[in-house]
């Protein structure tokens, strides 16, 4: 159950307004990973991925060759109750002491529109690589008003199937569709 990103994922369009060709690197301080999961039919259960790092590669005047790649610690999963956060690091699900990572790198990036994108790439989840694909819309490209680096936003949207991944514990009652929402930014060096 993982989204990221992947993440995460996971973002990674064309940047009008941006800098020179650059390695933006992760804002992880402005950067959500969020999960959504079903919960006996009865509910939405939200999570978050707190322990983000990743680089974008990116030259505005050729987006379509820009690359993503994002990592999320497991072990920072949060859904905001100790226990479910400690059973979902466990064997059964993430099992953080074996895959201590949640990996995503881009393949491809096909505009959409102007201001949006999809992007490719394989995500590495409890020891498994597949495929995926993140909607990506460009938030806003410009210099930050507080640091004055090229800046660039992205929200991304994706979904993924728990059981691709190997961790099919308590399938059907809880969902096996994990969506995933991410909102990010990233910074040109200084």
């Amino acid at each position: 159950m993982l989204k990221s990103a992947m993440v995460a994922g996971l973002l990674l369009i064309a940047a009008p307004a941006a800098a020179a060709p650059a390695a933006y690197q992760l804002n992880k301080d402005h950067t959500d990973v969020t999960f959504t999961i079903n919960h006996l039919g009865f509910s939405l259960k939200h999570g978050w991925f707190r322990d983000i790092s990743g680089v974008l590669n990116i030259d505005p005047s050729a987006p379509e060759s820009g690359k993503l790649d994002v990592t999320i610690k497991s072990g920072s999963v949060d859904t905001n109750h100790a226990q479910r956060d400690k059973d979902i690091s466990a064997p059964g699900w993430l099992d953080v002491a074996q895959f201590p990572d949640i990996h995503f790198v881009s393949s491809k990036v096909a505009r959409t529109s102007p201001d949006a994108a999809d992007v490719t790439g394989a995500l590495t989840l409890h020891g498994v690589t597949r495929p995926v694909t993140l909607h990506v819309k460009l938030n806003k490209s410009g210099p930050s008003p507080f640091t004055g680096q090229p800046t660039l936003g992205f929200t991304a949207s994706g979904a993924l199937k728990r059981s691709d991944y190997g961790m099919t514990q308590f399938l059907p009652m809880i969902g096996d569709e994990v969506d995933i929402l991410i909102d990010a930014e990233f910074a040109a060096p200084k």
